[in-house]
């Protein structure tokens, strides 16, 4: 257990943050390992994992209900030094992980074929598609419990263990895909959903080792078989806010690709193309917002507000100047950026001006992103959630209107995109700096007197 308030900011910034940058990193590399060795069995099982990859993503933010809320307790009860409370939030936090993945499984079995048509499967796509989501969501329990298990290390200010361990994972899983999908060794050959169970099995031994170093760390959470559900209510009230931003998020751009596809493929590869060159921009701002959550967490539990709105700003501070490096860098070279994934040159041309366009505002994606950590580490995260819902929403109808009722082109939809992020970014600083999140303190220290103290 690390207790951080005593220690250098600094410093312990860059000790949060950089790890969870990696994390981020390693975690995208997930799929592009399942879909180097998937790309081998043909463009209809290729289509067939591009489909899942949707829905595993909208499913995947569902886990912020239980693992935001858990990073929240873990950490403020450990900044004042509750441990037995901080195993308590823990455990009840890991019980509703588990709780909402089994039933997601059940809700993805018996409407995965409705989610196949609803996205323009073909036959051939449909079934591939379906077994590799029926392992993926069997084992979904599994997927959600590293989440939920990540979170805690996070709450303990531990980011370089389950770093670690999504290594470990990832290589696990590199090695299971050929076996299972081609049938080596004598195993049989299980092509698209090889790659599925290699997923869960390795996600099933991250679970394994997580749990190893916890109890190094003399940290076991605590699986009361009485449920204390004001506890279930804090992690809900923390977590939910972000689920559904994540969620509502995912399917935005359904809608949003659907715009940008009138502008024919080359417009629909360019921000493709674009949101992975952008990634650098968003692992920085998710490792930073895993520090402040952290931080903001530990001060808020020991009492110390001050220091924790301190400790948010200088964590913005320091992403403020990474990402305007990143802007200067999008700005002046988009067009060897682009030339990294793509010859065409209709494609490079749209993708230039996305990079240009959204460098304008990229500060302020930090923000958004490290702000949203901000509110979840100080326990109040419904602000986050009535800002960007509708910012995010309101992309759709502003991009028809900048690029098809003012004739901007494909440009409208880049600057519909900016322009949102500049917003959130921007009003979710506001709230902070307002002092929001300081109203729900009071009742959170005193949340479970009797199960707590």
């Amino acid at each position: 257990m690390h207790l951080l308030i005593n220690r250098n900011l600094h410093s312990t910034i860059f000790e949060l943050s950089v790890p969870g940058m990696i994390s981020s990193v390693l975690m995208t590399m997930f799929q592009l390992v399942d879909a180097y060795w998937i790309g081998k069995l043909g463009t209809v099982a290729l289509a067939a994992i591009s489909g899942s990859a949707f829905v595993i993503w909208a499913l995947i933010s569902l886990t912020a209900m239980s693992a935001n809320g858990i990073t929240t307790l873990v950490a403020q009860n450990i900044g004042g030094l509750k441990i037995n409370a901080a195993r308590l939030s823990a455990g009840h936090g890991l019980i509703l992980n588990t709780g909402i993945a089994i039933a997601l499984s059940v809700i993805v079995f018996l409407f995965q074929d409705t989610l196949f048509a609803a996205m323009g499967f073909s036959d051939s796509v449909s079934d591939d598609a379906r077994q590799y989501l029926s392992i993926i969501s069997a084992g979904l329990f599994l997927l959600f419990g590293f989440t939920g298990l990540e979170a805690v290390f996070r709450g303990l200010g531990d980011t370089f263990t389950p770093t670690l361990i999504i290594a470990i994972t990832l290589v696990l899983n590199a090695i299971l895909d050929p076996v299972f999908i081609f049938g080596w060794f004598g195993l049989p050959e299980l092509k698209i959903g090889g790659a599925a169970l290699a997923t869960v099995l390795s996600h099933g031994v991250a679970v394994l080792i997580c749990l190893y170093f916890l109890r190094k760390k003399h940290f076991n959470p605590d699986f009361k078989l009485r449920i204390e559900w004001p506890i279930i209510r804090r992690i809900l009230s923390i977590g939910l806010p972000i689920a559904t931003g994540g969620f509502i998020f995912s399917f935005i751009y359904i809608f949003l690709t659907n715009i940008i596809s009138k502008f024919g493929m080359p417009a629909v590869a360019a921000i493709g193309i674009g949101h992975r060159i952008e990634g650098v921009a968003w692992f920085a701002c998710v490792g930073f917002s895993v520090a402040a959550a952290t931080l903001v967490g530990q001060n808020v539990g020991a009492g110390r507000i001050k220091e924790a709105q301190r400790a948010a700003w200088w964590v913005n501070g320091y992403g403020v100047i990474v990402l305007l490096i990143v802007s200067i860098i999008f700005y002046v070279f988009p067009a060897e950026l682009m030339g990294i994934f793509t010859n065409d040159q209709i494609v490079r041309a749209y993708g230039v001006e996305y990079l240009r366009i959204v460098a304008i505002f990229e500060i302020f994606l930090g923000f958004e992103v490290i702000m949203e950590g901000a509110f979840s580490g100080a326990g109040y995260t419904l602000p986050v959630m009535l800002v960007n819902v509708p910012l995010s929403a309101a992309r759709i109808p502003l991009a028809w209107y900048l690029s098809v009722h003012l004739d901007w082109g494909i440009n409208g939809v880049w600057w519909a995109i900016a322009l949102s992020t500049f917003l959130k970014g921007f009003i979710n600083a506001i709230l902070f700096s307002a002092g929001l999140w300081k109203r729900k303190i009071p009742d959170q220290n005193n949340a479970f007197p009797t199960t707590l103290a």
